[in-house]
């Protein structure tokens, strides 16, 4: 359990331990509440259980009404990852482009990377109509040169490898890539060895081996 300094990281979620955060939530500082509601919001994704993803939306959503300029985008594009986890796409889609609608210049209060979540879901919807957007998404130089993590770049290498499949090209050498830095197991932070690293689900790696062959 987190201490009291933490506390909005504390992962539990049953009614006792909301009652609790909406406690704590009340004495504090009315210009840090959207940030809590953001963290602890961000915490329960990490449960991937619908019930914990539930209350997370709850939250997150409260997160989203507060004008705040950062945890606005912030929250959006974690609620775009929440309703993809539901597997609700429609939502998942308009809270990304929220996110990208409401950050600054900069994508201050977002991974900078929300350009590609939406070109994996536009993909995952399978919807023809969306393949030149989808082009346009992966193809922002904002995007290339925010993918620091290879966590982040073997999702680019693998949605480059779904379209080029979508539109009739040739993906394996996207998905070559993709499969050599899956195999990269040095971590890029000594200090943090998992911070970036490629966790991929067997069924993509399954998907991209058959892509990889042509």
């Amino acid at each position: 359990m987190p201490s009291d300094r933490n506390w909005p990281h504390d992962p539990r979620y049953d009614d006792a331990a909301l009652e609790q955060f909406e406690e704590r939530l009340r004495r504090a500082n009315r210009a840090s509440r959207p940030g809590y509601l953001r963290v602890k919001g961000a915490t329960l994704l990490d449960h991937r259980d619908p019930a914990a993803t539930l209350v997370a939306i709850r939250l997150l959503h409260r997160a989203t009404e507060s004008g705040h300029f950062l945890e606005v985008p912030w929250a959006h594009e974690l609620l775009g990852k929440a309703y993809r986890m539901m597997g609700d796409l429609d939502a998942a889609e308009h809270h990304y482009r929220q996110c990208m609608a409401t950050a600054d210049e900069h994508g201050n209060g977002t991974t900078k990377v929300t350009e590609l979540f939406l070109a994996e879901v536009l993909l995952q919807r399978d919807d023809r109509g969306d393949l030149v957007e989808v082009e346009e998404l992966l193809s922002s130089s904002d995007l290339r040169q925010s993918l620091l993590w290879n966590s982040y770049i073997f999702r680019y290498y693998v949605a480059q490898a779904r379209l080029a499949r979508r539109q009739r090209c040739d993906p394996r050498e996207w998905a070559a890539l993709a499969l050599e830095l899956a195999g990269d197991r040095r971590p890029q932070l000594p200090r943090h060895p998992t911070v970036g690293l490629v966790d991929p689900n067997p069924e993509v790696i399954a998907e991209l081996r058959v892509l990889a062959q042509g």
